[in-house]
């Protein structure tokens, strides 16, 4: 299975990031880094993204990892969904949210993420 992919939702173009039960950082990034390559190709404040995270488990490290990318992919972005985020995974994220100043919408589901981000 892909864990980086684009689907489709209501005609716009949206990247499917699935980063669910991953729990090594060699594989988090493995996956964040395909993701990065190929939101850098895309233009300027044209990605939609939604990144799944049920059942991820993160260390330091990867918290680390995680905060770099940004810095990379905020250009190209244009709406940023989450989904799958509990306990640890709210608190890996409000880290992120507060280094990056990215915004990024909690969603419970994907179809609630890729609603929010065909009205974005």
């Amino acid at each position: 299975m892909e864990r980086v992919s684009w689907i489709e939702h209501k005609g716009k173009r949206i990247i499917l990031e699935d980063m669910s039960g991953l729990r090594e950082a060699t594989d988090i990034y493995a996956v964040s880094d395909t993701s990065t390559a190929l939101i850098c190709k895309q233009p300027e404040a044209s990605v939609l993204l939604i990144t799944n995270v049920t059942g991820t488990r993160y260390n330091p490290s990867v918290m680390n990892r995680l905060k770099e990318n940004p810095k990379l992919t905020n250009p190209f972005m244009k709406a940023y969904a989450v989904m799958g985020i509990g306990g640890l995974q709210r608190v890996v994220l409000q880290s992120v949210v507060q280094f990056t100043g990215q915004d990024i919408k909690i969603c419970g589901s994907i179809e609630e993420a890729e609603e929010w981000l065909v009205r974005q």
